[in-house]
């Protein structure tokens, strides 16, 4: 008695559907990408606003200094005093080589807090337009 063969009449149409994902998934990738990078640039700058308000509840007042030290105190380190119980009060961030949370667009994200306290992603042109122009802004007044 011979050994059956398996049934292979539904491979060609799975490949085929196969190629036709494959190919639509890279036709829209450019048109998709830059509304994810909105999306995810809104998201952090939210993020990092409500990051900010938790520092200041918890600690008492908002983290001091420049952006590179406002960071490093946001991912849980203690700076010249500051955060001296070591909270980490971010999920993770893509970083620089200074420890700068980075957009989408691979600029440092902006952090404002005075007179109030804003975060802002300098969006698809990654020029510094003070959260105007193209720039992604998050706010909250304090």
């Amino acid at each position: 008695m011979k050994p059956k063969k398996p049934n292979s009449a539904g491979k060609p149409v799975v490949w085929g559907l196969l190629v036709v994902v494959l190919i639509i998934v890279v036709l829209w990738f450019p048109v998709l990408r830059p509304a994810y990078q909105r999306y995810k640039a809104g998201q952090d700058t939210a993020a990092l606003v409500e990051a900010l308000k938790m520092y200041a509840q918890i600690e008492g007042e908002l983290p001091g200094g420049d952006l590179t030290t406002i960071c490093r105190l946001l991912r849980g380190e203690s700076v010249a005093g500051q955060n001296a119980r070591k909270l980490d009060y971010v999920e993770s961030y893509v970083v620089n080589d200074r420890g700068e949370f980075l957009d989408p667009w691979g600029t440092p994200y902006q952090i404002i807090l005075q007179p109030q306290m804003r975060v802002y992603s300098c969006g698809p042109n990654k020029t510094d337009e003070h959260g105007q122009g193209d720039d992604l802004a998050a706010g909250a007044a304090r």
